[in-house]
């Protein structure tokens, strides 16, 4: 990604040589990768166009402002941040847009996200899709509302747009060619930026397949927005190139977790039972024998049941009074056939152990698909391998990323401890998530306490050796 130089006013840059008109005001131009970076904001020179009549369209306005709002996710002063020495509070997330104010959501134009650093105040926007130069490609790249996109060779998606519908984490997501581009190519190239988790782990949070052919699929492991990029070259050599975002979302609550040494360490994602303060394990406990009823977690929540209680016999499923899920929830997942073959998904589950056996490099998440209005959960990362790990949490309510934990600059310290066969290892109890849920069954909201050491105001609430809830 190029670095973005920072001015005074955001100025449209002006557009490279025409080499083929194609309406009024958007020529079409050869593109490279440069052009079609959806994480990019580039410096453009603002034009207007020369009113041609009557029906001449009017720009929307800037709305550039000498002094930055806080809380609302613009740049207002429009010096290429968002929100800057605002203050939040640590690990919440916001939407927010990397441009002018009058330009969100117009045209082309996405909102990414920004996470809530500890010393409180926001973070870079990150992802996202803003202001570019215009070139023919169907969608108005500049997003000030007159972009005339006719004849276009290719026609690229914007924000709602049919052709673009969101996806479900481990559902197969059809990416087809023609949808964008109906002429004929020599070569097609399928490009996807993943989430949060990316930033990590050496391994993708999806797979890709078929890159380099007219109909790809993406197979999104986790929740948030993806940024596809399709860049096609045509029969008479010249590439044309879209990005758009595709968002993938579970219902009800779904916390995540991955960290930089998921192909080397074995971390555990737990969810406790709601509205109750049970401790994980008993006192004096190993890590491989978790309280059956306390928690949600590898031991009770996968389609195959591992942990064994005290006869040898192993443990109940997690029951927390919901209804079972429809297959629909789990049967594309990493334990999908085994999800099938019980009928059901289980509701809370675990989609998958990152336990260097079943899985390996892997994102754990936990699920819980029809909450509660009202429900308290609290959330935590068992380290029990001896050595230190570096988790991130990443929590999704309704579909919608609301607070992030544990991510750069933000690291969680010194998060290890004994061996699990000596004690129940470092455990980090990052937050308490209370769902809303409205009448109909579906989560609208949730509020998000992060945790801190007993007695204390900042900081991570990480223990070595100590059960406690």
């Amino acid at each position: 990604m190029r670095k973005r130089h920072r001015t005074a006013r955001w100025i449209l840059s002006a557009v490279a040589p025409i080499a083929v008109a194609c309406g009024a005001r958007s020529p079409l131009r050869e593109i490279d990768a440069s052009d079609i970076d959806a994480g990019d904001v580039v410096d453009v020179v603002f034009f207007r166009d020369v009113p041609d009549g009557a029906d001449a369209c009017v720009p929307v306005r800037d709305n550039c402002g000498m002094a930055e709002v806080c809380s609302n996710g613009l740049d207002d002063n429009c010096n290429g941040s968002v929100d800057e020495n605002c203050a939040c509070e640590a690990g919440r997330v916001q939407s927010c847009f990397v441009g002018p104010p009058g330009r969100r959501n117009i045209g082309a134009c996405r909102d990414g996200s920004q996470v809530c650093l500890m010393r409180g105040t926001w973070g870079d926007c990150v992802g996202g899709i803003g202001p570019r130069p215009d070139i023919c490609n169907g969608a108005d790249n500049v997003c000030n509302g007159c972009s005339q996109q006719l004849d276009c060779p290719i026609m690229c998606p914007s924000p709602g747009d049919a052709r673009v519908r969101d996806g479900r984490p481990f559902a197969d997501y059809a990416l087809r060619g023609a949808d964008f581009y109906a002429g004929p190519a020599r070569s097609w190239n399928w490009e996807v930026r993943g989430g949060p988790c990316d930033s990590l782990s050496r391994l993708p949070s999806f797979a890709l397949r078929n890159p380099t052919a007219q109909d790809a699929t993406l197979h999104p492991r986790l929740s948030g927005d993806y940024t596809v990029t399709l860049t096609v070259t045509t029969a008479g050599g010249m590439r044309l190139g879209c990005s758009w975002i595709v968002h993938i979302e579970g219902p009800g609550l779904r916390v995540e977790m991955c960290y930089p040494e998921n192909e080397l360490r074995d971390l555990d994602l737990y969810l406790h039972r709601p509205n109750d303060r049970t401790q994980w394990y008993p006192e004096s406990s190993t890590a491989m024998s978790p309280i059956p009823t306390a928690s949600c977690g590898w031991h009770n929540c996968e389609a195959m049941i591992r942990g064994v209680g005290m006869d040898g016999n192993p443990l109940p499923r997690a029951d927390w009074g919901y209804m079972r899920s429809a297959l629909i929830e789990c049967d594309s997942g990493p334990q999908g056939a085994q999800w099938r073959a019980l009928g059901f998904c289980g509701n809370p589950r675990l989609d998958v152990d990152n336990n260097l056996n079943e899985g390996t490099g892997l994102p754990e998440n936990i699920n819980v698909d029809t909450p509660r209005d009202g429900e308290s959960f609290r959330i935590m990362v068992q380290n029990f391998t001896g050595d230190i790990a570096r988790p991130m949490v990443n929590i999704y309510c309704g579909g919608r990323r609301i607070a992030t934990y544990g991510a750069p600059p933000d690291e969680v310290p010194r998060f290890t401890g004994r061996p699990g066969q000596q004690n129940v290892g470092a455990m980090w109890r990052p937050a308490d998530v209370r769902v809303h849920v409205d009448v109909s069954g579906r989560t609208t909201g949730c509020d998000v306490t992060q945790l801190h050491p007993v007695g204390a105001t900042t900081g991570y609430d990480v223990t070595q050796g100590n059960p406690r809830y």
